[in-house]
């Protein structure tokens, strides 16, 4: 027969086996749970991820699309009915019998085809701003807005940058404030826009604003083909690293503000 201590030992051993096991199974299946959850968390993180990217993928192919159309219509409107123009002037010279008709035609048939290569020079420096390579990026930004200003439009510019940049940033900059001085042209009927571009430490802020008729961007669906200018500046924005925030509203304008951060 057991004595009571031995009694008492023996419970106190079973007993601390069974909590060591209680606890060890709990141990186990707070493991599993966490590990579960976990493996729940990262799916979600990559169907995010994947949702992500099949939504930017399908913004750079609508914005793509948007581009291949504007040079279409580019092409369309302003090189076809100029070559039209240009070529009635040319077939109208051999019906004329006065040397003074037949140079006034001569000249004005000149005169359209003069206007065509300029054209064809913007087009193309739109697909590929040999500007920045020639004059270099700030300089490039002043001619822009100068050549917004030729238009009618008062502009201000305000560059204030210590920093090289990068190619790949400087174009998408450039590319950025093409496209918004763009849409601000075609939407807003603005009288003033303002471009600055400034450095403070290890960030670089560029401000596009103007003073037309704004819109309500909380509101505003960027895949539909009305906003594929504001799509193209986020997927810019987004490829140089740049955080976009816009403000607008009806009636007050716009500002497009993207800050960089700059590397050491």
């Amino acid at each position: 027969m057991e004595k009571p201590g031995e009694l008492e030992f023996a419970h106190l051993l079973f007993g601390g086996l069974a909590f060591a096991l209680f606890l060890s199974l709990a141990i186990v299946l707070f493991i599993m749970l966490y590990q579960r959850k976990l493996y729940r968390q990262q799916k979600d993180m990559q169907d995010q991820e994947l949702a992500y990217q099949k939504n930017l993928t399908s913004l750079v192919v609508r914005s793509q699309e948007n581009e291949r159309e504007r040079i279409s219509r580019d092409l369309h409107d302003e090189i076809g009915v100029s070559l039209s123009a240009a070529k009635l002037y040319i077939s109208q010279i051999q019906y004329e019998t006065s040397p003074t008709e037949m140079i006034q035609l001569a000249g004005d048939a000149n005169g359209i085809i003069g206007n065509i290569v300029q054209d064809i020079r913007q087009i193309a420096q739109n697909l590929s701003p040999l500007i920045l390579e020639n004059f270099g990026f700030q300089q490039a930004i002043r001619m822009l807005m100068t050549r917004i200003q030729a238009g009618g439009i008062r502009t201000e510019c305000y560059i204030d940058l210590d920093a090289t940049l990068e190619k790949e940033t400087e174009l998408g900059l450039y590319r950025i404030i093409q496209e918004a001085t763009g849409n601000a042209l075609k939407h807003a009927n603005p009288s003033l826009i303002e471009v600055n571009l400034t450095q403070e430490k290890q960030q670089l802020t560029l401000s596009i604003s103007d003073n037309g008729t704004g819109f309500d961007y909380q509101k505003t669906d960027l895949t539909k083909t009305t906003s594929m200018g504001l799509s193209g500046i986020k997927i810019r924005a987004g490829l140089i690293n740049g955080q976009l925030s816009v403000n607008s509203s009806p009636e007050t304008g716009t500002e497009i503000k993207i800050i960089i951060p700059l590397t050491a």
